[in-house]
């Protein structure tokens, strides 16, 4: 791993979930760092918290199309609540 994905991964790893911040409006830490392609790419990561990440209603607990239904998020949405998270700092 490059260190500038592992510094990327690192600045992901200090937000809070999105899908807790930005769903339900509460800041959920510690996080996992949730790898959104397959194949991986270390800059294509989200922050999720063990519930959302593993859990009953998490990624992969409902797998992708469950998730998706449930939280109305794709791959790429949590990607971009990654960078908005990440520009305003969170």
């Amino acid at each position: 791993m490059s260190k500038a994905a592992k510094d990327h991964m690192g600045k992901v790893s200090k937000l809070c979930c999105v899908i807790c911040f930005y769903k339900l409006g509460i800041d959920t830490r510690p996080v996992h760092v949730h790898h959104v392609t397959v194949p991986r790419d270390d800059f294509a990561v989200a922050p999720l918290c063990p519930e959302h990440h593993q859990g009953p209603t998490g990624v992969h607990g409902l797998h992708r199309r469950g998730f998706e239904m449930m939280w109305k998020l794709g791959e790429i949405d949590l990607l971009a609540l990654t960078n908005r998270a990440l520009a305003e700092g969170r």
